[in-house]
């Protein structure tokens, strides 16, 4: 079953649900810091996604491989446990990792989109995203219930200056201009606390941002099912999967993408 108890939304009708306190503080304060010492030793997949002389946004992925608090986060404990009871699975594999980082007075948005055009993979896969400071004003997340069950939208980019996206032509209709028709879409915004976890279908239409008051870190750890398979994308997917060998229905690589048994 792919469903999680976690109030009155769920993954699986809504493709968006809320668990709270799902990490504690010290936990929480472990990951801050890896944060900064990420930001202070940046990773290849590093981006700066505000742009030059603003307040910054900034972003990696992939660093449970050398950043302990962050692999122990991912791959021990209540994150891949809850994963695998959405997922509706025995193992999960964790794909990846990705933390952002927003300075006081940064105003650079996460626009509306799904995380799914992103990746050549199917099926779905889940997205645990957790705050780790409290949310300073209109900057947490906020997603489309429902939206998961509709269309798939082209992917846009998040960077102002090194891309995110591989090349390519965009063949998918664009995500709709969700603020402008309010009443058209069932927009949820759930009040986190640092350490909750925020659960997303990778379908589900999601974004954030706007004006942060004060310093705002939050993680992403991303679990998709032990049969999820290569597809074929005739769109830009994330820039990363051109360092893997991707082949039509092929597998993940155990060593690029672990395989979790939590217990």
């Amino acid at each position: 079953m792919n469903t999680a108890n976690t109030g009155n939304l769920t993954v699986a009708e809504d493709g968006v649900a809320h668990v709270r306190g799902l990490i504690g503080p010290d936990q929480q304060a472990l990951l801050r810091d890896a944060i900064e010492y990420c930001r202070a030793n940046p990773g290849p997949n590093f981006r700066t996604l505000s742009p030059k002389g603003k307040p910054v946004v900034q972003s990696d992925l992939f660093r449970w491989s050398d950043v302990e608090a962050i692999r122990r986060v991912a791959m021990e404990g209540p994150l891949p446990r809850l994963a695998a009871r959405v997922l509706g699975t025995e193992d999960v594999i964790l794909l990846e990792d990705q933390w952002f980082y927003s300075a006081t007075g940064s105003g650079t948005p996460s626009p509306w989109h799904q995380d799914h055009p992103y990746h050549p993979l199917e099926p779905w896969f889940l997205t645990i995203w957790i705050p780790l400071d409290p949310v300073p004003g209109p900057v947490g997340i906020r997603a489309v219930a429902g939206s998961h069950r509709g269309d798939v939208y082209a992917p846009v980019e998040f960077s102002a200056g090194k891309a995110t996206l591989d090349a390519g032509d965009i063949v998918l209709r664009p995500v709709p201009a969700i603020d402008d028709e309010p009443d058209t879409f069932r927009v949820y915004v759930p009040e986190t606390d640092p350490g909750d976890a925020v659960l997303l279908d990778s379908r589900t239409l999601h974004a954030a941002g706007g004006l942060c008051g004060a310093t705002f870190r939050r993680l992403s750890i991303r679990y998709a099912r032990p049969d999820t398979r290569f597809r074929m994308r005739p769109w830009p997917v994330a820039a990363f999967w051109a360092e893997h060998d991707v082949e039509e229905g092929g597998t993940l690589s155990p060593i690029a993408f672990p395989v979790i048994s939590p217990g």
